[in-house]
């Protein structure tokens, strides 16, 4: 007998923690991201009576990292950047330079010589080591579809990068001040990433890819920006999916973002938003929305609140309002998952 109450009561918690699973919201809580500065190598003063210390250890090696991967699938790593210089590029597929110690440069003869011999290359990405420009792209290059630049202290970008005719991902975490003009004969990108830049107007040349589906760009969150809007042109990016405008001084959009149909994820963070603008809200396709960060004032983001039509996630950490506040706004939401401060407290 005891067997069988055993039995029945190890059934009844199952049921239960399988209910109890159910009850959990569709969407789960984003991420909160958190930025991991590159350590730099600052000399330590030993005569001091208290010697500096560092917040995060400092890596056992400065050997950078060099990888590939030749057009037959064979992956290579160099020992270091004079191996390289000293190799055959013409095989090569993917190639990836990286450190995790900032200070070091990539010398721009290496750089001109991938760029000239890697005609094959497809992926190309360097992150952490500075260079004094990107090298000039001497012809016509049908290969290259992804190019990362990750905190190379760039400010510019050269005019002939308009001879990556395939390219389709471009990511660049630098301090560009403007993109060139040639920028938007770049037909064929579809993914595009400006982090940290210090632009003071949206570059317009974007505008012309209309192969474009997704855009993300920040500027630097620990500047002042004056990039205060956006041109309203969005109408000529008809494929875009997502749009991220992030550590801006943007207060309001124009009326053209109205006109992208396959929009569903928007993030624009960091900026001087009192409410949600209107062409946000009555949009039923978005299905992720941040609006972190944001200076909401309450009775402007309680009237626009009551007009947003999508059924998706909705994130406004750090905005301002009060705990009772948010949850009002949650109480007219009930088809929108909300994500605020103290959610879980």
């Amino acid at each position: 007998m005891k067997k069988y109450i055993i039995v029945f009561s190890l059934s009844l918690l199952a049921l239960t923690a399988a209910a109890q699973k159910k009850k959990k919201t569709k969407y789960p809580e984003p991420k909160r991201v958190e930025f991991v500065p590159v350590v730099e190598a600052n000399p330590v003063n030993e005569s001091a009576e208290n010697p500096t210390t560092f917040a995060a250890p400092m890596p056992t090696t400065s050997t950078p990292t060099i990888r590939a991967t030749t057009t037959g699938g064979k992956e290579i790593r160099f020992m270091n950047i004079e191996e390289l210089a000293h190799t055959d590029l013409s095989s090569l597929k993917e190639l990836s330079f990286s450190t995790m110690v900032s200070g070091r440069t990539l010398e721009s003869n290496v750089l001109q010589k991938v760029m000239n011999e890697g005609k094959q290359l497809e992926v190309l990405t360097i992150e952490n080591f500075a260079m004094d420009a990107f090298p000039e792209i001497k012809a016509p290059n049908h290969r290259l579809k992804k190019l990362t630049l990750t905190q190379n202290k760039l400010k510019t970008l050269p005019a002939s990068i308009s001879n990556l005719t395939a390219l389709e991902d471009f990511s660049c975490h630098n301090p560009l001040t403007a993109l060139p003009a040639s920028f938007a004969q770049l037909k064929n990108l579809q993914q595009i990433g400006l982090n940290d830049h210090r632009f003071t107007a949206f570059p317009k040349e974007i505008f012309s890819l209309n192969k474009l589906s997704i855009l993300h760009t920040s500027g630097n969150f620990q500047e002042t920006t004056t990039m205060s809007e956006l041109p309203d042109l969005f109408q000529q990016l008809p494929e875009l999916v997502e749009l991220g405008v992030q550590s801006g001084a943007l207060s309001s959009l124009p009326k053209s973002i109205a006109t992208l149909k396959k929009l569903e994820h928007v993030n624009f963070s960091h900026n001087r938003f009192t409410s949600v603008p209107e062409v946000l809200a009555t949009n039923p396709k978005l299905n992720h929305v941040s609006f972190n960060n944001n200076p909401l004032q309450w009775e402007p983001f309680l009237a626009s609140v009551k007009k947003i039509k999508w059924p998706g996630l909705f994130a406004v950490h750090e905005t301002g309002l009060t705990k009772k506040q948010y949850q009002q706004i949650r109480d007219i939401l009930t088809k929108t998952d909300l994500y605020y401060d103290g959610m879980n407290d």
